[in-house]
Protein backbone atom coordinates (compact mmCIF):
# COMPACT_ATOMS: atom_id res chain seq x y z
CA UNK A 1 0.00 0.00 0.00
CA UNK A 2 1.06 3.43 -0.79
CA UNK A 3 1.26 6.01 1.89
CA UNK A 4 -0.16 9.40 1.21
CA UNK A 5 2.49 11.88 2.10
CA UNK A 6 1.65 15.51 2.36
CA UNK A 7 2.99 17.42 -0.61
CA UNK A 8 5.98 19.61 0.03
CA UNK A 9 5.72 23.15 -1.37
CA UNK A 10 5.93 26.79 -0.63
CA UNK A 11 2.90 28.41 0.78
CA UNK A 12 1.65 31.87 -0.01
CA UNK A 13 2.59 33.02 3.48
CA UNK A 14 6.21 31.92 3.02
CA UNK A 15 6.42 33.76 -0.32
CA UNK A 16 4.97 36.90 1.25
CA UNK A 17 7.43 36.82 4.16
CA UNK A 18 10.33 36.27 1.75
CA UNK A 19 9.26 39.23 -0.40
CA UNK A 20 8.97 41.46 2.68
CA UNK A 21 12.50 40.53 3.78
CA UNK A 22 13.95 41.10 0.29
CA UNK A 23 12.10 44.43 0.01
CA UNK A 24 13.51 45.59 3.35
CA UNK A 25 17.04 44.65 2.25
CA UNK A 26 16.62 46.55 -1.05
CA UNK A 27 15.22 49.60 0.79
CA UNK A 28 18.28 49.71 3.09
CA UNK A 29 20.71 49.25 0.17
CA UNK A 30 19.06 51.98 -1.94
CA UNK A 31 18.99 54.35 1.04
CA UNK A 32 22.72 53.84 1.58
CA UNK A 33 23.30 54.37 -2.14
CA UNK A 34 21.26 57.60 -2.04
CA UNK A 35 23.28 58.95 0.89
CA UNK A 36 26.49 58.20 -0.98
CA UNK A 37 25.17 59.86 -4.12
CA UNK A 38 24.19 63.02 -2.22
CA UNK A 39 27.65 63.12 -0.64
CA UNK A 40 29.20 62.73 -4.06
CA UNK A 41 27.15 65.64 -5.44
CA UNK A 42 28.14 67.82 -2.50
CA UNK A 43 31.80 66.92 -2.99
CA UNK A 44 31.62 67.65 -6.73
CA UNK A 45 29.99 71.01 -6.04
CA UNK A 46 32.65 71.90 -3.50
CA UNK A 47 35.48 70.96 -5.85
CA UNK A 48 33.88 72.85 -8.74
CA UNK A 49 33.53 76.12 -6.84
CA UNK A 50 36.97 75.82 -5.22
CA UNK A 51 38.63 75.15 -8.57
CA UNK A 52 36.78 78.01 -10.27
CA UNK A 53 37.66 80.47 -7.49
CA UNK A 54 41.31 79.40 -7.40
CA UNK A 55 41.79 79.72 -11.15
CA UNK A 56 40.10 83.14 -11.29
CA UNK A 57 42.02 84.52 -8.31
CA UNK A 58 45.32 83.25 -9.71
CA UNK A 59 44.63 85.06 -13.01
CA UNK A 60 43.64 88.29 -11.22
CA UNK A 61 46.76 88.15 -9.07
CA UNK A 62 48.96 87.47 -12.11
CA UNK A 63 47.44 90.46 -13.92
CA UNK A 64 47.76 92.77 -10.90
CA UNK A 65 51.40 91.85 -10.42
CA UNK A 66 52.02 92.98 -14.04
CA UNK A 67 49.93 96.17 -13.65
CA UNK A 68 51.62 99.55 -13.89
CA UNK A 69 48.46 101.71 -13.65
CA UNK A 70 45.11 101.02 -11.98
CA UNK A 71 42.34 102.82 -13.89
CA UNK A 72 39.14 101.49 -12.32
CA UNK A 73 37.99 101.61 -9.62
CA UNK A 74 39.45 104.92 -8.48
CA UNK A 75 41.69 105.03 -5.41
CA UNK A 76 39.61 104.48 -2.29
CA UNK A 77 36.51 103.22 -4.09
CA UNK A 78 34.98 99.82 -4.85
CA UNK A 79 33.29 98.36 -7.91
CA UNK A 80 32.42 95.05 -9.54
CA UNK A 81 34.27 96.21 -12.66
CA UNK A 82 38.05 96.68 -12.68
CA UNK A 83 40.46 97.88 -15.35
CA UNK A 84 44.21 98.33 -15.30
CA UNK A 85 47.15 98.66 -17.64
CA UNK A 86 49.68 95.82 -17.67
CA UNK A 87 53.06 94.94 -19.04
CA UNK A 88 52.82 92.03 -21.48
CA UNK A 89 55.30 89.21 -21.76
CA UNK A 90 55.74 89.36 -25.51
CA UNK A 91 56.80 92.14 -27.85
CA UNK A 92 53.24 93.15 -28.72
CA UNK A 93 53.32 96.04 -26.25
CA UNK A 94 51.43 96.97 -23.15
CA UNK A 95 47.85 95.93 -22.65
CA UNK A 96 44.65 96.81 -20.88
CA UNK A 97 42.91 94.15 -18.84
CA UNK A 98 39.33 94.46 -17.61
CA UNK A 99 37.27 92.26 -15.32
CA UNK A 100 33.50 92.52 -15.39
CA UNK A 101 30.73 90.59 -13.63
CA UNK A 102 28.32 89.25 -16.27
CA UNK A 103 25.37 86.87 -16.27
CA UNK A 104 27.61 84.03 -17.48
CA UNK A 105 30.38 84.52 -14.89
CA UNK A 106 33.37 86.84 -14.60
CA UNK A 107 34.50 88.11 -17.97
CA UNK A 108 38.18 88.98 -18.47
CA UNK A 109 38.97 91.16 -21.48
CA UNK A 110 42.56 91.71 -22.57
CA UNK A 111 43.35 94.28 -25.24
CA UNK A 112 46.91 94.22 -26.60
CA UNK A 113 47.94 96.05 -29.76
CA UNK A 114 44.36 96.36 -31.05
CA UNK A 115 43.60 92.66 -30.50
CA UNK A 116 40.88 91.89 -27.96
CA UNK A 117 40.72 88.53 -26.19
CA UNK A 118 37.80 87.59 -23.93
CA UNK A 119 37.40 84.72 -21.54
CA UNK A 120 34.66 83.95 -19.00
CA UNK A 121 35.74 82.47 -15.67
CA UNK A 122 33.44 80.53 -13.33
CA UNK A 123 31.01 79.87 -16.17
CA UNK A 124 27.80 78.31 -14.89
CA UNK A 125 28.48 79.19 -11.26
CA UNK A 126 26.79 81.84 -9.17
CA UNK A 127 29.51 84.43 -8.65
CA UNK A 128 30.01 87.80 -7.03
CA UNK A 129 33.12 89.97 -7.18
CA UNK A 130 34.20 93.32 -5.82
CA UNK A 131 37.44 95.21 -6.38
CA UNK A 132 38.58 97.85 -3.87
CA UNK A 133 41.53 100.08 -4.89
CA UNK A 134 43.70 101.02 -1.89
CA UNK A 135 46.89 102.90 -1.08
CA UNK A 136 48.95 101.88 1.93
CA UNK A 137 51.82 103.75 3.56
CA UNK A 138 55.18 102.04 3.15
CA UNK A 139 57.04 102.16 6.50
CA UNK A 140 60.44 101.87 4.80
CA UNK A 141 60.11 105.13 2.85
CA UNK A 142 57.72 107.99 2.29
CA UNK A 143 56.02 106.36 -0.71
CA UNK A 144 52.69 104.60 -0.67
CA UNK A 145 52.09 101.07 -1.90
CA UNK A 146 49.13 100.55 -4.21
CA UNK A 147 47.02 97.43 -4.14
CA UNK A 148 43.63 95.92 -4.72
CA UNK A 149 41.35 94.09 -2.31
CA UNK A 150 39.56 91.41 -4.28
CA UNK A 151 36.42 89.90 -2.74
CA UNK A 152 35.11 86.81 -4.50
CA UNK A 153 32.13 84.60 -3.73
CA UNK A 154 31.29 81.49 -5.71
CA UNK A 155 28.26 79.25 -5.18
CA UNK A 156 27.26 75.94 -6.71
CA UNK A 157 24.55 75.94 -9.37
CA UNK A 158 21.21 74.26 -8.75
CA UNK A 159 22.14 71.22 -10.83
CA UNK A 160 24.25 69.90 -7.94
CA UNK A 161 21.20 69.92 -5.62
CA UNK A 162 23.27 71.17 -2.70
CA UNK A 163 24.06 74.47 -1.04
CA UNK A 164 27.79 75.03 -1.40
CA UNK A 165 29.25 78.52 -1.20
CA UNK A 166 32.81 79.77 -0.96
CA UNK A 167 33.94 83.33 -0.26
CA UNK A 168 37.37 84.83 0.02
CA UNK A 169 39.03 88.21 0.24
CA UNK A 170 42.60 88.76 -0.88
CA UNK A 171 44.87 91.81 -0.83
CA UNK A 172 47.21 92.00 -3.82
CA UNK A 173 49.94 94.63 -3.81
CA UNK A 174 50.86 95.98 -7.26
CA UNK A 175 54.66 95.99 -7.30
CA UNK A 176 55.07 97.82 -10.64
CA UNK A 177 53.05 100.90 -9.69
CA UNK A 178 55.05 103.89 -8.56
CA UNK A 179 52.54 106.08 -6.69
CA UNK A 180 53.08 109.75 -6.07
CA UNK A 181 54.53 110.86 -2.73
Amino acid sequence: MKQNRPRRGITLIEITIGLIIISAIFAVVFNIFGVGLRGSHKGMAHLTIMEGAAILLAQIEYDLLRAYALTDPADGSSDKVARWEIFTEDSSGDGIVMYNLSDEGIERTLEVGGTVNKYVYCRGLTVGIKFHHISLPDPENSLKRVGMWVELSVAAPEKFATVEKFSMKRLIICKNIQPPL
